[in-house]
């Protein structure tokens, strides 16, 4: 019974050390708050993800915030995940209710909401976003009993191809079928 209680308190530490580590996300400037959101930068065919550690008292309300660009008429999607840590049936890391509002233009000047995602790591299309800046608004409970809770979001947009690839697609296509027919007449 002690192993398992000592197994399960370093696994915790070893939990809280790597969370303590990856606040926010390396190489993401900002810390969330209304006055300095996260900075995403270009959202582009490779996911962008957003990693970020909230702390506070038990049940307390976070709310977040996170910046980024899309560079392209692109289809845009997007997932939300939690993550949490249980110790002898104690939540002492868990974030609940864990909601992902996509709005246009950077923090807090939006007007215009695309998505809402919840924390549970499907993902969801927030649809063809045109080029230009977009905001989260990223906000959560932490548990009955934790002091501490991690998050991830995730976002990639595919470029939408502009009619002029669907036209040289088409008369390609074309060109290989009259090829075709060409040679079983001959």
């Amino acid at each position: 019974m002690k192993n398992s209680f000592k197994l399960k308190l370093v696994a915790a530490a070893v939990l809280m050390a790597s969370g303590v580590a990856h606040a926010g996300i390396a190489n993401v400037p900002g810390d969330g708050s209304v006055a300095n959101p996260y900075l995403m930068g270009v959202i582009g065919a490779s996911p962008s993800v957003l990693a970020a550690t909230v702390t506070g008292s038990p049940t307390s309300f976070f709310e977040e915030f996170a910046n980024f660009t899309i560079p392209t008429l692109s289809t845009t999607s997007g997932s939300a995940n939690t993550y949490s840590l249980n110790i002898g049936g104690i939540n002492v890391a868990e974030i609940t209710g864990l909601t992902v509002e996509v709005w246009d233009d950077t923090h807090p000047s939006g007007s215009t909401l695309f998505a809402t995602l919840s924390g549970n790591n499907a993902t969801n299309l927030i649809g063809d976003l045109a080029a230009g800046q977009y905001h989260l608004d990223i906000s959560g409970n932490l548990g009955s009993s934790a002091h501490i809770g991690q998050y991830s979001v995730a976002l990639q947009a595919l470029p939408v191809p502009e009619p002029e690839t669907y036209a040289m697609l088409l008369a390609g296509l074309g060109l290989v079928g009259f090829s075709i027919r060409r040679r079983k007449i001959a």
